[in-house]
């Protein structure tokens, strides 16, 4: 008799462990995707960068292609006590064979978000998690005016022309398109890469015609990445 009675408790008790194991599965958090921007010194990423100027002054185009290397140089502790990283970048002009330091900058990278100062401006470049339709304000650590950006194409893949990857997140400034101006930032972000496009159009209209008067358009296209 106390057979009878001991398998119908087990299996009660086997269908109650199964679906607290189940109700842990369903509430078990999103994977933050912190590796679409990875922080390891040595690392870095060559850019073909193109940058078209345009002069209402002079009535001049100007066009400037060079290369870009953003090298993770170091690791540091910063002055909030928190682990941060020297990034060293690296100009290459299209008529040169050599390589000269143009820029330091620093980013830090918490569980929440990637903190990167250039030229002493501290921007929020990407939060966590990594999903479609995230906003932020880019420039609430800084005294500019806020940017709201916000995430689309998650885990798509995408190509440079050069390198391709599987998996991508695009980062895009929301300001409302007009016919005066435009302002208008992209940036891609691969898994286990970090950064490997960005294009800025910053210009101004010859009002009422579509036509550039002055202003800046910029793109930066990954071709090389490793660790040395």
């Amino acid at each position: 008799m106390l057979k009878r009675y001991i398998l119908p408790a087990l299996a009660v008790f086997a269908l109650i462990l199964a679906g607290s194991c189940k109700k842990d599965s369903v509430l078990a958090p999103e994977p933050f995707y912190r590796n679409y921007f990875p922080d390891a010194v040595g690392s870095y990423i060559i850019y073909d960068c193109d940058s078209i100027i345009y002069d209402d002054f002079t009535q001049t185009v100007d066009t400037n292609s060079f290369l870009i290397k953003e090298y993770f140089q170091s690791a540091f502790i910063d002055n909030s006590g928190r682990e941060a990283i020297r990034m060293e970048r690296w100009k290459k002009p299209a008529d040169s064979l050599g390589w000269f330091l143009k820029d330091v900058w620093f980013l830090v990278k918490t569980d929440a978000q990637i903190e990167k100062v250039e030229e002493d401006v501290r921007i929020i470049k990407l939060v966590f998690p990594v999903r479609n339709g995230v906003e932020w304000n880019a420039n609430a650590l800084n005294t500019s005016d806020a940017r709201t950006v916000t995430m689309e194409k998650a885990h798509e893949a995408f190509t440079t022309g050069v390198l391709s990857f599987d998996s991508t997140v695009t980062v895009v400034n929301t300001d409302p398109q007009n016919l005066v101006s435009e302002y208008r930032s992209t940036e891609v972000f691969a898994a286990n890469v970090g950064m490997v496009y960005k294009r800025l159009v910053d210009v101004a209209f010859v009002v009422p015609t579509p036509e550039i008067k002055r202003g800046v358009v910029f793109t930066m296209k990954a071709i090389e990445t490793g660790i040395e």
